[in-house]
């Protein structure tokens, strides 16, 4: 994947969080664990479905809560590479 691919992933997931999850911007940043970010379960189960809707990527929950926002966007990329 290049460089500029991870950061449209990265972008995407961040646009994600920030339009239907209503995180702060200032807040959603590489480092980010997405269990901060994600502060419920019921969050972590929209932001699955979401990804999956919007890249086509399968994830699981304890990816969301076990990773940071840059883990999580290289963790889609991969998968998005791989089909």
């Amino acid at each position: 994947m290049t460089i500029s691919a991870q950061e449209s992933i990265v972008q995407v997931i961040s646009d994600l969080l920030v339009e239907k999850f209503e995180v702060p911007a200032e807040e959603v940043r590489p480092d980010a664990p997405m269990r901060e970010l994600l502060t419920d379960s019921l969050m972590v189960v929209e932001m699955a479905i979401a990804v999956h809707e919007t890249l086509g990527v399968k994830v699981e929950e304890d990816e969301l809560r076990g990773t940071t926002l840059a883990e999580f966007a290289e963790a889609v990329g991969a998968r998005r590479t791989a089909r």
